[in-house]
């Protein structure tokens, strides 16, 4: 993984440095914007401002499918469902415990006290009582009358029994709950149902039971003495109400109302409650222009207004963000392959404007009421069918392909997800990008759109199958198909040559009339330069056979092959295809002869421009020669150079063409074939070994002095050249009969005419 992302960070590096992949990026994200503030104004509906009882000035009506919250039956059905939920309340049973060990203290105190006064042989029981009152705290302070009947009591044990029995009684019951105060129902629900949790140090286990089952202090004080009776029946009355009033002032609650976990639990209740939706249906009439605007009405516009406002954010951001990595996607799995997606600068401009004016064509005809509500194919409308076409005529089907996954991406958005759209999209988009891949001739585009016609109309016809839509309904989108497809390929063919000039793009119809001989300035050629006219031919249909054979554009290779050596016209005599004429060869030194070779690529610049020719034929002309040195003038410069007593230095790169090194497939292909049929003419009784050899060995040098380097051919790509290379040369120098001279003929046809005389 790390390898594979070091290596396609470098690849992203090298690509940066190139403009035409930066303007490739900015002219992406600029058409990823412009894609989502389309979809957004497409999806924003308009918003109305009323109120009950105005009267509607127009035709309200839902632009789009909107689901909405029905709150209050929402709401109804959530306090349904929370007042179901018992109340939560949580009962200590430590309480007891303590209130059993305040007893405990409580005669313990009393055992001291009375132990105090009989060591002090004191027995007034005023004495005793208030001895006992000065040793308990202050939480167990009692009245006089029962702290009297404690130490006037002659079984204090019997006492603390029946004390501790009735409060076991009370609060061991788990029918009653004490609270500090009456439960005052702060949720406001009506529910009565509880839950008591009986919480102890082992745990914790609920019992249900009702509101009516809790009990506060003071209703709990009203049955002590009952409790009392019934557990020492005997007992007489003042230690009776002596044992009341000391349980009735230790009694505590023991139950608390718990809050948050109620809440909780309601809360947890109604978060399964699912909420009650309404739906409003894409076109579905408000009201109509002089309407009365009632409550109902408003609601449902306010419904409107909402969704307009606030659901577009999010669906910006989702259009967004899916372009975003689609975009990503794409750069990931193309890598390598930029030269194919991206040919040159002026590439992504002409995508950008095209795809730019298929949204904007797209939107506003989806503003048409007319054709929203005409119940046809959305996507028959849209000229998907012409930007297929033009991108794959102007530059390459995979480019075409490419741009076509965003049409058909904008298509699903705009016509909201219509399955019959999307289909047709597709069709559209893929027969756009095929149906014109080879062609030749400009009415090769009608007979494309009638293609793209008739399966728009197949598809078109499954969709009303497959919806069981009636027969004039197939019949109309069949109609719209084909004249979608044609209509498309007319405006291709109109268009196609207006983009071909302002942008100057190298189509193969700009090639087909570059690829003319009889222009001007192969006459020219011909006439001045006969020999570079012959090489040119040669070279052209080595290129092409090559390039055929590697998939390369051959059309291409073979015009520039064509006016590779156009800048040798002027000066034609100094070349030795020419027969060299010119007097100026037996007179300039090595370097100035090389400096007037090399010349001829500038010359022929400077020819190509003033004969209007694209920059891609142009890249034959500069790249031809690469940076290869001209070794025959460098070997007589530096034999010069020995032979003379001057300490002349001879500089290598005098003799170098300035470049640059072919950048493609095809002027890759020229260099070569340029090379290998100026050096076949040396050879001395060419046979097939021979040429295989030179073929091969011209290669090879071109490879190691790094010609190719900028190039995208494989090894596997120039043994295919080699043979390709090979099989012309073969068929030129092929071994031929030796014809006879026209004295030999008239000396033997006398010779025969004397032996019949004699006969």
């Amino acid at each position: 993984m790390n390898t594979f992302l070091s290596s396609y960070s470098e690849k992203v590096k090298i690509q940066l440095r190139e403009r035409k992949f930066i303007y490739s990026l900015l002219c992406s994200f600029g058409l990823i914007v412009l894609s989502t503030l389309i979809l957004s104004m497409h999806n924003s509906g308009e918003t109305y401002s009323y109120s009950v009882g105005d009267i509607a000035a127009e035709e309200i009506r839902a632009s789009r499918d909107i689901v909405y919250s029905k709150e209050s039956e929402t709401e109804y059905k959530k306090n349904r469902i929370s007042q179901s939920v018992p109340l939560v309340f949580d009962r200590d049973l430590a309480v007891l415990d303590g209130r059993l060990k305040l007893i405990d203290q409580l005669f313990r105190h009393v055992k001291s006290a009375s132990d105090e006064a009989d060591r002090a042989s004191i027995f007034s029981k005023p004495y005793r009582v208030m001895l006992l009152g000065s040793r308990l705290p202050k939480y167990l302070q009692f009245n006089r009358d029962v702290l009297s009947e404690l130490v006037s009591y002659g079984d204090t044990e019997k006492l603390k029994r029946i004390i501790s029995q009735t409060l076991i009684q009370i609060y061991d019951n788990r029918e009653v709950s004490i609270l500090e105060e009456p439960y005052r129902n702060p949720l406001k629900l009506e529910n009565k149902n509880i839950s008591i949790r009986i919480i102890d140090n082992s745990g914790s286990e609920e019992i249900s039971g009702i509101v009516e089952d809790l009990y506060t202090v003071p209703e709990i004080a009203k049955r002590v003495q009952p409790i009392v009776n019934s557990i020492a029946p005997g007992l007489e009355q003042s230690a009776s109400e002596a044992v009341n009033r000391i349980v009735i002032s230790t009694l505590k609650p023991n139950t608390v109302f718990n809050r948050d976990e109620t809440e909780r639990r309601i809360a947890e209740a109604t978060k399964s409650v699912k909420n009650v939706v309404g739906v409003l249906k894409k076109g579905q009439i408000i009201a109509r222009e002089g309407d009365t605007i009632t409550l109902e009405r408003l609601g449902k516009i306010g419904i409107i207004n909402k969704s307009a406002e606030s659901s577009n954010i999010s669906y910006v951001l989702g259009v967004f963000v899916v372009q975003l990595i689609f975009l990503f996607l794409l750069r990931l799995f193309f890598v390598g392959y930029e030269r194919v997606l991206v040919p040159d600068k002026k590439s992504s401009m002409i995508v950008f404007i095209l795809l730019v004016g298929f949204m904007i064509f797209s939107y506003v005809i989806m503003q048409a009421d007319s054709v929203r509500t005409s119940g046809l194919y959305l996507a028959l409308f849209f000229p998907i069918p012409f930007i297929a076409m033009m991108i794959g005529v102007l530059y390459n089907i995979f480019l075409g392909l490419i741009m076509s996954l965003h049409m058909i991406f904008f298509t699903a958005m705009i016509t909201n997800g219509d399955v019959a759209s999307i289909l047709i999209a597709v069709a559209s988009a893929v027969a756009g990008v095929f149906v014109n891949q080879n062609v030749h001739r400009r009415t090769d585009f009608l007979k494309g759109g009638f293609f793209i016609g008739l399966i728009n109309s197949i598809v078109a016809l499954t969709q009303v199958l497959i919806q069981e839509q009636t027969l004039n309904f197939a019949v109309m989108n069949i109609e719209l198909a084909m004249a979608s497809g044609m209509i498309c390929s007319i405006l291709a063919l109109g268009l196609f040559p207006l983009f071909e000039g302002v942008f100057d793009v190298t189509t193969r119809f700009k090639l087909l009339e570059l690829a003319d001989l009889n222009a001007d300035i192969f006459k020219k050629m011909l006439l001045e330069a006969p020999g570079t006219y012959h090489h040119s031919l040669i070279v052209s249909n080595m290129a092409e056979t090559a390039c055929k054979d590697i998939k390369a554009d051959h059309l291409l290779a073979r015009v520039g092959a064509f006016y590779h050596d156009i800048g040798k016209i002027e000066d034609a005599g100094m070349y030795i295809e020419n027969k060299v004429t010119d007097p100026r060869a037996k007179t300039l030194s090595p370097k100035y002869y090389s400096k007037l070779i090399i010349s001829h690529v500038d010359k022929g610049i400077k020819l190509a421009h003033q004969h209007k020719l694209p920059q891609s034929v142009i890249d034959f002309i500069q790249e031809h020669h690469g940076q290869t040195t001209m070794s025959f003038f460098y070997h007589k410069a530096l034999e010069s150079a020995s032979e003379s007593d001057n300490d002349e230095e001879v500089d290598k790169a005098e003799f170098q063409y300035p470049g640059p090194k072919p950048s493609s497939r095809e002027t890759a292909v020229v260099m070569l074939a340029d090379a290998i049929e100026a050096a076949s003419r040396s050879i001395q009784d060419p046979t097939q070994l021979k040429l295989e050899g030179l073929v091969t060995k011209i290669i090879y040098n071109k490879l190691n002095e790094g010609e190719l380097e900028n190039t995208p051919l494989s090894m596997t790509d120039l043994n295919v050249i080699k043979n390709s290379f090979l099989s012309i040369l073969n068929g030129i120098y092929h071994t031929r009969i030796e014809y006879p001279e026209t004295d030999d003929v008239q000396r033997l046809e006398e010779r025969l005419k004397q032996r019949e005389t004699v006969s």
